[in-house]
């Protein structure tokens, strides 16, 4: 376990996880709407994305590491966390599986990757973007601790919204 909560763990994967991060998340078409990319079309591909960025040597190799969001009482993955470099200060971007959104796991994991990397030194800072029609993301990202700092034009191409890109609104962790 990277770090932990009461609720949640955060971990690099399992292959057991594949499946339901699949289904729940990697695979499903409304968890891609905001997303710079389509969704997975098979498990194979995120089993693919997740040997190669959920690992111990994926940010030093990669500049990016995804974590499994483990929902402790349910034994399962609930979602991921992403963790990117950016300068001095590290970039975290999240998705919530579908059977566990509306629980606060979201914000409590943005919380948690946060606490942790500033705490171990990785991070000077902690940052994180969503697209301006995503009413949940930037949701959780201000009861997590983020604050808004601005808004960028243009910032992605979102493929399920026509192709078309999209401003986003920054934030910054606070806490």
């Amino acid at each position: 376990m990277i770090t932990a909560s009461e609720r949640l763990g955060l971990r690099y994967y399992r292959p057991g996880d594949t499946p339901s991060i699949f289904k729940t998340y990697t695979g499903d078409l409304g968890s891609a709407k905001y997303l710079a990319r389509q969704p997975h079309n098979d498990v194979a591909q995120t089993e693919s994305m997740l040997k190669k960025l959920s690992n111990p040597s994926s940010l030093a190799s990669n500049g990016t590491c995804v974590w499994v969001i483990e929902a402790i009482r349910y034994v399962a993955a609930a979602g991921l966390i992403t963790v990117a470099k950016d300068d001095a200060s590290m970039a975290v971007h999240f998705g919530i599986g579908i059977p566990y959104r509306g629980r606060g796991f979201a914000a409590e994991a943005l919380a948690l990757t946060s606490q942790h990397l500033l705490a171990t030194g990785q991070a000077a800072g902690v940052s994180s973007f969503t697209d301006v029609d995503n009413a949940a993301a930037q949701s959780a990202l201000v009861k997590a601790g983020f604050v808004l700092t601005g808004r960028a034009p243009s910032f992605y191409q979102a493929p399920l919204l026509g192709g078309e890109y999209r401003d986003v609104y920054r934030y910054q962790y606070s806490i």
